[in-house]
C-alpha cells in the first residue's frame, strides 16, 4: 500500500512539473473558456464575430493561428526539458497537440451554448468530455495510419486534408451561420490533429541513409538556419549523436521556417492594429482577442525558451524591469492640450446659483404663465454600464425629445452619469444640433459603432509592456478608446463633437444654444473621493468636499469632451487610472454609479436658493418649480440570494468581497437619499422617475461592452419601444395624463 501511495504521489508531482511547463498554454485555454462560455460579454463579441463572412473568416484565421501558436511554441518548450523528457515522455509528447486542440473545443462549446442558449453544468461538461474522448479516438487512429503508410501515401494525403480544409472554410463563410460553424469546426479541429501527427514522418528526408551527409556550395546564411534549428529544438542537457541532430534539423527545418513566416505575417498584421484605428475596426473583437492570444502566448513560450537556453530567469528579470521602469515613467497621463491661454474657459465657468438665475431667467416668460401651476425642471441621472448604458439613455432621452416636440430638453437643467451614462447623456446633448425627427436613429447610428476593438488590441499588447516602450512610440488604451468616440464610421457629427475642448460646454457661443449643466462623474484613486467634470463651478456649499477635475488640470491645459467621458469611464483592468498632475481618476461608478450625489447636493442649494427668494416674495414665481429626476438605469432588479462563504474566502477574500459589495450598494444609497429627500418636499412619489432597461427579475440579456452587437442592440430598441413607464412619462409631459 506505501509503495502504491508512493508512486501515486510521484505521478502527481510529474503531472504538476508537466502543468507547469505548458502552464502558459493553459492559462489562455482557460480564459478563453471562461471568456467566451460564461461572460455575456464574449457571448456577444462571438455574436459580432459571426455577424458577416468577412468577420466569419477572420474568426477562423484568429482561431487556426491561436491553435497552431499553442501547438507550436508548447512544443519547443517541450523539446527543451530533457530531463522531464525522461520520466514524462507521453505527458511532454502529446499536451501540446492536446492543447491546440482544445483551442477548437473552447469555442465550439461556446457556439453551441449560443445556439441552444443553456447553461447547464451536464451539458457543458458532456461536451468537453466527448470533445477530449474524440481526441483520444482520433490521436490512436492516426498514429496507426502513420505508422503503416508510406511518406508519399501520408504526403498525398495530406494535399488533400489541405483541399479540404480550404473547401471546409469557405462553406463555413458562405453558410455565416452558427449551425454552419458547429457542424464544420470540428471537422477542422480533426484535420488539425491529423496534420500533426502525420507531419513528422513527412518531414523527414532520405539524407538519412548517410551517416554524416557531407554539404556542398552551402551558403553562409543557410548555415546560420542549421545553427538556429539546433538552438531551437536540442537541449543542451540532451547527448545526441551527430545523425540524429542532422536528422532533426530536416525534419524541423521547414516547419520552422512556415511557422516563423506566418507567425511574422500574424504580428505586423497585429502590430498595423495597435497603431490603425480603422485596422482594428475591420478585424472586429473577437479576431483580436485570438490573435492576441496567439501573440503573447508565443512571446512568452519564447521567453521561457530563453530562460531554458540561458539557465535566467527572463520572466522574473522583465516584471523586475517593468517595476523600476515605472518609477521613471508615468504611461497613463490623461490626454490634455495646451491652450496658450493664461486665464483657461473653465475659470470662467459661473457657479451653480448664478446659472440657475439666467436659466430661470431665459424661461421667464413660461414660467410667468398663469395658466402653469408647476414649472418642472429635469435632472436626468444616468446609471454606468459602457454601450449598453449609453444606448439605452441616449435611445430613452431622444425619445423623449422627439415625442414631447422638442418640449422636454427646453426644460433639462442637468444632465449627470457616470461611465457609459455619461457617454449616453453626451450623446444626447450634441444631438441637439440636428434634426429633431432624425435624432434617435442618429445617437443610436453613432453608439451602434464599434468603440471596443482599437483599446482592445492595446490592452492585450503594448499596455503590458508600456512603461518600457519609449515615450511617444504609442499611447495607452484609454487614449485609444478616446479615438475610437472622436472617430467614427457614421454619426460623424457627434464624433466631431466629442472631439470638441470641454469648454465648448461652458461657453454660451456654440451652435447648441443650451444651458444645461454637464456633470461627468469620476472618482478620485487615492482616496476613493468622490470627483466631477462640470461646466458650473460646484466646489461651495454641499458640493465642497467633491474634487472640480478642471480646477485640478491647471490654468494653461484644456481637456477633450472624449477625454472628459473616458476619464468617467476607467474602470480597471479595460481602462487604467488616470493621471492628472499627482492625482488620479477612476470609474464614477466607484462611488456613485448613477451621479445622484451631486445631483442631490445641487438640488439641495438650488432648493435654499428658492426658499430664500420666496421668504423674500412669496408670490415670487419660484414657487412654481418643481424639480423631477428621471433616472435612466440599466441595472438588473433581482432579489438577493446569499449563501456560505468558504472559510478560506473568508479569511483571504473578505476586504475584497466587502469592496466589491460595496460599488453598488454605494449607488444605491445615494440614489435612495435622493428619492426621499424629493418626497420629503414635495410629499409625493411622482417626482423620481425610474426608466429602466431591465424589467424586475428578468435575466441578464444585454452586455456590458463598449461594442455591441447588433443583436443586443435590437433587443435594446424592442425595450424601448415596450416601456410603460417611459411612456407614461411622454404622457404626462405632453399633458395627457
Amino acid at each position: 500500500m506505501l509503495q502504491s501511495i508512493n508512486r501515486t504521489l510521484q505521478r502527481l508531482a510529474i503531472f504538476l512539473q508537466v502543468l507547469w511547463v505548458f502552464f502558459p498554454g493553459i492559462l489562455f485555454l482557460l480564459l478563453a473558456y471562461f471568456f467566451f462560455n460564461n461572460s455575456l460579454q464574449g457571448k456577444d463579441i462571438i455574436i459580432t464575430g459571426l455577424d458577416s463572412r468577412k468577420t466569419g473568416l477572420l474568426f477562423l484565421i484568429g482561431l487556426l493561428f491561436w491553435a497552431i501558436v499553442t501547438w507550436y511554441t508548447s512544443r519547443l518548450i517541450a523539446y527543451n526539458n530533457d530531463k522531464l523528457f525522461h520520466i514524462a515522455k507521453e505527458e511532454l509528447y502529446q499536451t501540446p497537440r492536446l492543447l491546440g486542440y482544445l483551442c477548437f473545443t473552447a469555442l465550439i462549446c461556446a457556439l453551441v451554448k449560443l445556439k441552444f442558449e443553456f447553461e447547464h453544468t451536464i451539458l457543458t461538461a458532456a461536451i468537453l468530455l466527448s470533445s477530449t474522448f474524440l481526441f483520444m479516438v482520433s490521436h490512436f487512429l492516426f498514429e496507426k495510419i502513420k505508422n503503416k503508410m508510406g511518406r508519399n501515401q501520408l504526403k498525398k494525403t495530406r494535399q488533400f486534408i489541405w483541399i479540404a480544409y480550404i473547401l471546409i472554410i469557405i462553406i463555413m463563410i458562405f453558410i455565416n451561420s452558427l449551425w454552419g460553424y458547429i457542424i464544420f469546426l470540428p471537422m477542422l479541429q480533426l484535420g488539425y490533429l491529423y496534420i500533426v501527427v502525420t507531419r513528422r514522418k513527412i518531414s523527414q528526408t532520405n539524407t538519412t541513409k548517410n551517416k554524416l551527409p557531407q554539404q556542398k556550395h552551402i551558403t553562409s546564411a543557410r548555415n546560420q538556419y542549421r545553427k538556429l534549428i539546433l538552438w531551437v529544438f536540442h537541449d543542451r542537457a540532451r547527448i545526441e549523436d551527430p545523425l540524429k541532430k542532422e536528422i532533426m534539423i530536416q525534419t524541423e527545418k521547414n516547419i520552422f521556417f512556415l511557422f516563423s513566416s506566418f507567425s511574422l505575417i500574424a504580428l505586423g498584421i497585429y502590430i498595423s492594429a495597435v497603431y490603425s484605428l480603422p485596422i482594428s475596426r475591420n478585424i472586429t473583437p473577437l479576431p483580436i482577442i485570438l490573435l492576441s492570444f496567439g501573440i503573447l502566448l508565443g512571446a512568452g513560450n519564447i521567453i521561457a525558451l530563453f530562460s531554458i537556453k540561458q539557465k535566467i530567469n527572463f520572466h522574473f528579470l522583465l516584471i523586475l524591469a517593468l517595476i523600476i521602469a515605472g518609477f521613471l515613467r508615468e504611461p497613463h497621463y490623461v490626454s490634455m492640450r495646451s491652450t496658450g491661454l493664461e486665464d483657461q474657459q473653465n475659470r470662467k465657468r459661473p457657479t451653480l446659483k448664478s446659472h440657475f438665475l439666467s436659466w430661470i431667467k431665459e424661461r421667464n416668460e413660461l414660467l410667468s404663465d398663469s395658466t402653469i401651476n408647476e414649472f418642472p425642471v429635469y435632472f436626468i441621472l444616468a446609471d454606468g454600464g459602457a454601450s449598453r448604458s449609453a444606448y439605452w439613455t441616449a435611445s430613452v432621452l431622444s425619445k423623449i425629445e422627439t415625442e414631447t416636440n422638442g418640449a422636454f430638453s427646453k426644460n433639462i437643467y442637468c444632465l449627470s452619469g457616470a461611465s457609459g451614462g455619461s457617454l449616453g447623456n453626451i450623446t444626447f446633448y450634441a444631438s441637439k444640433q440636428l434634426p429633431l425627427k432624425s435624432r434617435t436613429n442618429e445617437v443610436q447610428a453613432y453608439l451602434s459603432n464599434d468603440f471596443l476593438s482599437f483599446p482592445l488590441v492595446r490592452l492585450l499588447g503594448p499596455d503590458l509592456l508600456l512603461p518600457l516602450i519609449p515615450q511617444g512610440v504609442v499611447k495607452d488604451r484609454a487614449e485609444a478608446l478616446e479615438k475610437s468616440l472622436t472617430n467614427v464610421l457614421v454619426g460623424k457629427e457627434i464624433g466631431s463633437f466629442m472631439n470638441m475642448d470641454f469648454s465648448a460646454l461652458v461657453n454660451n457661443e456654440t451652435s447648441l444654444k443650451t444651458n444645461s449643466v454637464i456633470c461627468i462623474n469620476c472618482t478620485r484613486m487615492q482616496d476613493g473621493a468622490p470627483a466631477v467634470i462640470s461646466n458650473v463651478k460646484l466646489n461651495y456649499g454641499t458640493s465642497s468636499s467633491r474634487v472640480d477635475v478642471l480646477d485640478v488640470i491647471g490654468a494653461n491645459k484644456e481637456i477633450s469632451i472624449a477625454s472628459s467621458i473616458v476619464l468617467g469611464a476607467r474602470f480597471p483592468y479595460f481602462s487604467p487610472a488616470g493621471r492628472i498632475k499627482d492625482q488620479y481618476f477612476v470609474d464614477g461608478g466607484y462611488f456613485d454609479n448613477s451621479g445622484a450625489g451631486v445631483v442631490h447636493e445641487m438640488i439641495l442649494d438650488l432648493n435654499k436658493t428658492i426658499s430664500d427668494t420666496l421668504l423674500k416674495n412669496p408670490n415670487n414665481n419660484f414657487a412654481k418649480i418643481r424639480f423631477h429626476v428621471i433616472h435612466v438605469s440599466n441595472q438588473i432588479e433581482v432579489e438577493k440570494n446569499f449563501t456560505k462563504v468558504h472559510p478560506m474566502i473568508n479569511d483571504l477574500g473578505a476586504p475584497i468581497k466587502t469592496i466589491l459589495g460595496s460599488y453598488s450598494s454605494q449607488t444605491d444609497i445615494n440614489n435612495l437619499r435622493l428619492s426621499k429627500n424629493l418626497q420629503d418636499m414635495y410629499q409625493s412619489d411622482e417626482y423620481y422617475t425610474v426608466l429602466n432597461l431591465y424589467k424586475k427579475n428578468q435575466e441578464e440579456l444585454y452586455p456590458m461592452n463598449w461594442s455591441i452587437s447588433s443583436h443586443s442592440l435590437e433587443k435594446i430598441k424592442e425595450r424601448l419601444n415596450k416601456n410603460e413607464e417611459l411612456d407614461h412619462l411622454i404622457k404626462k409631459i405632453n399633458n395627457k395624463d
